[in-house]
């Protein structure tokens, strides 16, 4: 059996869901949470990096900027 999240459950089965359809609707719903759990922890390293090439990005336009005040000046 599936892991399922009670509450959705018994939402359904209040609302005159056949109890298999609840049943297979609370395991899609608790599915989809722990998929969403782990794109949270890829989405801290994705901003992670995100952060790196920003800062690598700021370093080459401060380089390039006083490479051409350099060269007028």
């Amino acid at each position: 059996m599936a892991t399922m999240i009670s509450e959705v459950y018994e939402a359904f089965k209040e609302a005159n869901v056949s109890d298999a359809t609840a049943r297979r609707a609370a395991e899609a719903v608790a599915a989809y949470e722990t998929r969403f759990a782990s794109l949270e922890v890829k989405m801290e390293r994705i901003d992670g990096r995100i952060t790196l090439i920003q800062w690598m990005l700021a370093l080459l336009i401060g380089g390039v900027a006083s490479l051409v005040v350099k060269a007028f000046a």
